[in-house]
C-alpha cells in the first residue's frame, strides 16, 4: 500500500469519526430535548395561563393565518377572565375604531354587518377571517354570560391607520407602527392598572430578541433593531413581559423566498415526533431549551451563536406542519361596502383597473385565501 492510499484512508476514517461524531452529538441532543419536553411540559392553556401569576403582559407571537393559533388564544378567553385578565390586544384590526368595537361586544345582540365594517377600516380589509373575527364573537358570547356589575372583557386593537396610496411612513399615518402599538397598549392597558394577553405576529412580539435588518438581495447586513412594539414594552417594564413563540417554521438565512427551515435547526421537531405531536408549552428562558441553536436561520443573522433563549421566553406547539390549516375568508365580510374598499385598496397597490373591476365576493375570497403548502414548502408536504 502506498503512502498515498495510506493518506487517503486515515483522511475517510477521521471524515467518518467527525460524522459519527455529530449524528452522535444530535441524536443526544433530540434526546435531551424530548426528555425535557416530557418532564417539564404543560398544557398549552395551563402554561399561558400560569404566566400571569409572574407576568402582567404575555405575548403570543403568531406565523399569522393558522386557524390552529386564533382558535387556540379564542378559547382562552374565559380562562383569562377567571384568573384576572381581561384584555386581548389584538394586532389585526384598527384602533381608531376602539369605541365602536367596544360598544359591538357589550351590545344587546350581535350584529354581523356592523362588526364587518368596523373591522373593514384600512388594512382590516384585507383580513376578512372568519377565525380573527369569531374571536371576538367568542368574547361578545362570554360577555353576555356576565352580571351587570361585573366588568366586560375586552379586544384592545392596535392596529395603526393604514393609506395603501401613501410612501414611507405616511401609510401608517406618519407614525412608526410598533410605536404606535405600544403606546396603544400603555394606553389601554397599563395606565389602567390592568394585564394582558397581547396577540400579534411573532415580529412585534419580540422582547428580548433584536431582529436582523437584513437585504437578501445584496445580502447586506444594517444592524439589529431593538424597536418591535415588545421590545418598547419590556424596556420599560423588565420584570414584567414574557413572549411565548407559537411553533411554526423559521425563514431561512438564505433566501427571503424560502420560508421551510425548523427553528433550532429541527431539534424541536425530532423530540416532538418521539413524543407524537402531543400539543404542548414550556418554558424555554432558563432552560434546557433555551440552549438550542440555530445556524440555518434569518434570526440567526447578525447574533453570534444564536440560540432559542435570544428568540422567546416561551415555547407552544399545537400542531405539526403537515396538518396545519390556515384561516378561511368570511364570504360575508365582504359584501358591497367592503367589495368596494377591497377596490381601493388594490388600486393603490397597483393593479391595473381591468384586475379591478374582476373582484367580486368569490373574487376576494379567492384572492385573499392562502395554503399552508405555499409559505411552509416541503415541510408541509
Amino acid at each position: 500500500m502506498t503512502k498515498k492510499n495510506i493518506k487517503m484512508k486515515g483522511f475517510l476514517f477521521s471524515l467518518l469519526l467527525i460524522t459519527f461524531s455529530i449524528n452522535c452529538y444530535c441524536q443526544n441532543e433530540v434526546e435531551q430535548t424530548y426528555k425535557f419536553i416530557k418532564k417539564q411540559g404543560e398544557n398549552p392553556e395551563k402554561y399561558v395561563i400560569s404566566k400571569f401569576k409572574k407576568y402582567d403582559y404575555v405575548f403570543i407571537g403568531e406565523y399569522h393565518r393558522n386557524k390552529q393559533d386564533v382558535d387556540f388564544v379564542a378559547g382562552l378567553i374565559p380562562k383569562l377572565y377567571k384568573n384576572g385578565v381581561r384584555n386581548i390586544a389584538y394586532e389585526f384590526y384598527e384602533y381608531a375604531n376602539q369605541s365602536k368595537i367596544d360598544s359591538l361586544l357589550t351590545a344587546k345582540e350581535w350584529n354581523d354587518e356592523k362588526i364587518n365594517h368596523t373591522l373593514s377600516k384600512g388594512f382590516g380589509v384585507c383580513w376578512g377571517y372568519t377565525e380573527y373575527i369569531n374571536l371576538l364573537k367568542k368574547v361578545w358570547v362570554f360577555n353576555k354570560t356576565l352580571k351587570d356589575n361585573q366588568p366586560k372583557f375586552r379586544v384592545v386593537m392596535m392596529q395603526y391607520e393604514y393609506f395603501p396610496c401613501k410612501k414611507g411612513l405616511e401609510m401608517f399615518g406618519g407614525v412608526d407602527p410598533d410605536k404606535f402599538m405600544a403606546d396603544v397598549v400603555e394606553k389601554e392597558i397599563v395606565s389602567k392598572g390592568e394585564k394582558a394577553l397581547i396577540y400579534c405576529g411573532i415580529h412585534h412580539a419580540f422582547t428580548i430578541y433584536q431582529q436582523p435588518q437584513y437585504d437578501f438581495e445584496t445580502k447586506k447586513f444594517y444592524g439589529l433593531s431593538n424597536k418591535r412594539l415588545g421590545n418598547i414594552l419590556h424596556a420599560k417594564y423588565l420584570e414584567k413581559t414574557f413572549t411565548i413563540f407559537m411553533h411554526s417554521p423559521w425563514m431561512s438565512n438564505i433566501s427571503e423566498e424560502e420560508q421551510s427551515v425548523r427553528p433550532a435547526n429541527g431539534t424541536i421537531d425530532s423530540a416532538l415526533e418521539i413524543l407524537k405531536y402531543k400539543p404542548v408549552g414550556f418554558d424555554v428562558k432558563n432552560t434546557f431549551a433555551g440552549t438550542l441553536k440555530s445556524t440555518d436561520s434569518y434570526y440567526s443573522i447578525g447574533h453570534k451563536d444564536f440560540k432559542l433563549s435570544d428568540f422567546c421566553d416561551g415555547y407552544i406547539f399545537l400542531k405539526p406542519y403537515k396538518t396545519v390549516k390556515f384561516v378561511s375568508v368570511d364570504k360575508n365580510f365582504y359584501d358591497e361596502y367592503n367589495i368596494k374598499l377591497l377596490k381601493q385598496h388594490f388600486k393603490c397597490r397597483g393593479w391595473s383597473d381591468e384586475q379591478i373591476n374582476s373582484i367580486d365576493n368569490k373574487k376576494a375570497i379567492e384572492i385573499l385565501t392562502e395554503d399552508p403548502k405555499e409559505h411552509f414548502g416541503k415541510l408541509a408536504k
